[in-house]
């Protein structure tokens, strides 16, 4: 292994920053660089690319500009080429692209070289651990978010001991979102800017290190080939990759995109001889351009053999869409688009069915699967049933301007996705059960024998476009555990409760609610108008991330980068930390952390891992991958 020096234009134009010497396969050829030569140009491409979130104060969801500043050329250039932007950059040139990043980042410098942060000395006999895994997102095929007895030695009682061991700088992220593999003593971690990591779980330092293609963009899912250990995940070019556990080799590279503006942002999953792959879209933030022919993408779900990545079937959760007319602007209307799938999908082994709910209609008309819980057949791929829990439900970027731009539907739906994973799990009486949380707050027991009918329905929270469950439930002792984003927005008739709620599986009873609170002052408007991208005060504080079950706690990370241990009989909360900090790294590179998102803790023996910093919808970002240690048996 070897590090390069600062020479990072050419590589993120790529898609990722090379900081090691790599074989040849696992990075492919690109273009070189352009020299920036449109700096008079750069004022005008943010007036037309940039401007409608990031120059307007009232926007809810994107950096102030000079916030946005200081995520620096690096991030900005990445999030443009192969990140959240990519779409936002489609038709610009990389000479454009360079000169916008240099324009937004007012000049400020890339992260410099990376030092050499590998393990030198082999594990002693008190940190070996070889019967702790964490293969995939939520635990389990069933996404059930709770931890096996055994797993982890945490507990109410010692709880109050964890206390911090290492922090790992992620580079050139503002967003740390792909959870990890956890395989006996290692931590296999991949980023959205290109790097893939396997560290030592007890220590911090580098096992092995490897070049991406593209960045991940899904969580890590632990499979087998063969039987070869294999790593699995979505990439922001959208295409699944497949790397041995024990190198992080390259085996193959697929790509699952059934439109231009595809996404991957649930996790691929593993069945008998199948990978199981959900994907997403972007294109509802290119409708906020008011030129742009809105919108042709849908979600859809693919399995493919886990041998080669080649595909088997494709599901799409809306026919092609074609032409429908012109908006009032004058531009193509195309649809049906949209019914995303955000979640990673749930298996059912016994009946042979896949399950996953769906977002929001990007465009009109609206269809039966925008907001629906689908079930397919494993082995054909054809819907056998489905549960529509919101009708009508049609939105863009568009809809968020002030007025609304030509894109927005006339009769726009409140986008009230189901992005938290389903999860399959049996009552007190043996019936199986899927529950299902949602933007709104919303939480459904369905009978998966009765074609999803409604066993019970709750709510928790007010919910909202960012508001109710986000990332997933987590469920164990007959008890469901809903954490609720619920940001305070100055709307009409909302009112926010997030927080952490609890509800009986078997008939849907609340059982207790404990709210977070943001415990310092600030508004809508102070926040978003900020100069700097940590201010005192955190405008988001509620509990998106996924939570999870671990003996007697439920452990959730909030937006303001608090993470917390909150009983699973009353909910106390018995521990809590700030991770919205500088921190020194143990690798060198420096390290912010910022809102806890997306795949929130982990857990393994004595260990506690926390990923802060999500850069998303004017949240904090950062790149801290936070180790705590318990100190007390």
């Amino acid at each position: 292994m070897c590090f390069s020096g600062r020479q990072w234009a050419p590589l993120l134009l790529a898609g990722l920053v090379l900081l090691g010497c790599t074989d040849a396969d696992q990075v492919e050829p690109h273009p070189e660089p352009v020299t920036p030569g449109l700096q008079s140009d750069s004022q005008t491409l943010f007036a037309q690319r940039c401007a409608s979130c990031h120059g307007d104060p009232e926007n809810k969801r994107a950096l102030g500009r000079s916030a946005l500043a200081q995520l620096g050329v690096t991030q900005i250039s990445f999030a443009l080429t192969n990140g959240v932007m990519k779409s936002q950059a489609q038709g610009l040139d990389l000479g454009q692209i360079l000169a916008l990043a240099d324009h937004l980042a007012d000049g400020k410098e890339p992260y410099g070289p990376l030092p050499e942060h590998f393990c030198r000395a082999p594990l002693t006999a008190a940190d070996a651990d070889h019967d702790r895994v964490i293969g995939r997102w939520a635990i389990n095929d069933k996404n059930t978010f709770a931890v096996p007895p055994g797993l982890s030695n945490i507990n109410a009682q010692n709880v109050n001991s964890l206390s911090l061991a290492w922090v790992f700088g992620l580079p050139d992220v503002a967003n740390a979102r792909s959870q990890p593999v956890i395989v006996n003593d290692a931590l296999v971690l991949a980023t959205n800017s290109g790097h893939l990591f396997s560290l030592d779980r007890y220590r911090g330092c580098i096992r092995w290190y490897q070049a991406l293609k593209a960045g991940a963009r899904t969580a890590l899912t632990l499979g087998k080939i063969s039987t070869q250990s294999v790593v699995f995940y979505g990439d922001t070019d959208a295409h699944i990759n497949a790397r041995e556990l024990t190198s992080g080799r390259l085996l193959w590279r697929t790509k699952v995109a059934p439109s231009e503006h595809s996404l991957l942002t649930g996790a691929p999953v593993q069945f008998e001889q199948r990978l199981i792959v959900p994907v997403s879209m972007s294109e509802v933030g290119l409708a906020g351009q008011a030129d742009y022919p809105c919108c042709r993408s849908h979600g859809a779900v693919t399995a493919l053999d886990v041998n080669t990545g080649s595909p088997l079937w494709t599901f799409h959760t809306t026919e092609t869409a074609v032409l429908k007319g012109v908006n009032e602007a004058g531009v193509e209307q195309w649809g049906p688009s949209g019914a995303p799938v955000w979640s990673t999908p749930t298996i059912d082994e016994g009946r042979r069915r896949i399950y996953f709910g769906t977002g929001q209609n990007a465009s009109t008309p609206a269809t039966d699967l925008s907001d629906a819980v689908v079930a397919l057949d494993v082995d054909s791929g054809e819907k056998v049933w489905h549960f529509q829990t919101l009708a009508g439900d049609v939105y863009n970027v568009a809809c968020d301007q002030s007025p609304p731009g030509p894109n927005c539907p006339k009769w726009r739906g409140p986008d009230h996705d189901i992005g938290a994973s389903i999860v399959l799990v049996s009552d007190a009486g043996g019936n199986d059960r899927l529950v299902v949380g949602q933007k709104s707050g919303d939480i459904y027991a369905l009978d998966p024998d009765a074609k999803g009918q409604v066993i019970w329905q709750q709510r928790a929270g007010a919910g909202s476009a960012l508001g109710g469950v986000h990332w997933g439930l987590a469920i164990t002792g007959g008890r469901v555990f809903a954490p609720v984003a619920d940001p305070p927005f100055p709307l009409p008739n909302y009112r926010p409760t997030p927080g952490l709620y609890a509800f009986s599986l078997d008939h849907g009873k609340p059982l207790w609610f404990t709210p977070v609170e943001r415990g310092c002052t600030t508004n809508l408007y102070e926040y978003f108008g900020r100069s700097t991208l940590y201010p005192d005060c955190s405008f988001y504080f509620g509990l998106s991330a996924a939570p999870l079950a671990v003996n007697d706690l439920l452990l959730a990370g909030g937006l303001d980068g608090t993470v917390r241990a909150f009983s699973q009989d009353h909910g106390e909360v018995l521990w809590q930390s700030a991770t919205a900090k500088a921190f020194s790294s143990i690798n060198g590179v420096d390290a912010h952390g910022g809102s806890i998102d997306v795949a929130g803790v982990q857990v393994a023996g004595d260990m506690l891992y926390v990923q802060s910093g999500y850069g998303m919808f004017g949240q904090l970002p950062g790149n801290a991958l936070l180790a705590y240690r318990l100190t007390e048996p």
